[in-house]
């Protein structure tokens, strides 16, 4: 899915600060009192960001943003859950982010867990969206090597199948072409966020 203009500037800006992140060059925002206070009555998000929850992977820091850029959702598994579901409606109605972003990340517990046979414990049908996630990275995973990284990647492109579908808001917002939604991976090794290529079918878009 190719993305609008504006998505595209937001998309570019996000990598930038990433590239900073990496580099050890971000640009260290300061707040004075003026700053708090006119950030407590105005927020213009850039991006719609759904990451995981894990206390490594925090979208502000990897993008190297400031307060009141990103409108963010931080579940396990960077699932399509109800509250991700539920920002994006505000991200979306509210304040018109031009992208959606849904970032994964490697080391994902949530991923290895599964991997590793776990199908037990809290999450319900979440956990079993990520199970069905590895399931499809069996079929893609060429080796053993890259089976890891695949189930992050499907993972990854099955939320954002799963948002497109079941996000009212975000669905005819993608097809009137006012946001577009991308998927990610987030290397934590070495920093980096890469995009990964768009796998998504919008029926009924011109």
């Amino acid at each position: 899915m190719k993305l609008t203009e504006r998505a595209d500037e937001a998309l570019n800006e996000l990598m930038e600060g990433n590239r900073r992140f990496r580099e050890g060059s971000p640009k260290a925002y300061r707040y004075s009192p003026s700053d708090l206070l006119h950030i407590s009555r105005n927020q213009t998000p850039l991006a719609g960001i759904i990451a995981c929850a894990d206390s490594r992977v925090s979208p502000e820091l990897v993008f190297d943003q400031p307060l009141g850029s990103i409108f963010a959702s931080r579940v396990p598994g960077n699932v399509a859950s109800d509250s991700a579901k539920w920002m994006l409606d505000l991200a979306v109605n509210e304040f018109r982010v031009p992208l959606v972003m849904v970032m994964g990340h490697t080391g994902c517990l949530a991923v290895g867990q599964l991997l590793d046979g776990d199908k037990g414990g809290a999450g319900g049908l979440h956990r079993f969206s990520v199970l069905s996630a590895v399931y499809r990275a069996k079929t893609k995973a060429h080796d053993p090597g890259e089976f890891y990284l695949k189930a992050v990647e499907e993972n990854v492109q099955q939320t954002v199948e799963h948002l497109a579908r079941d996000s009212y808001s975000l669905r005819a917002s993608l097809i009137d072409g006012t946001t577009s939604i991308v998927g990610s991976v987030y290397h934590m090794e070495t920093g980096e966020v890469k995009i990964l290529e768009s796998t998504l079918e919008m029926y009924g878009r011109c």
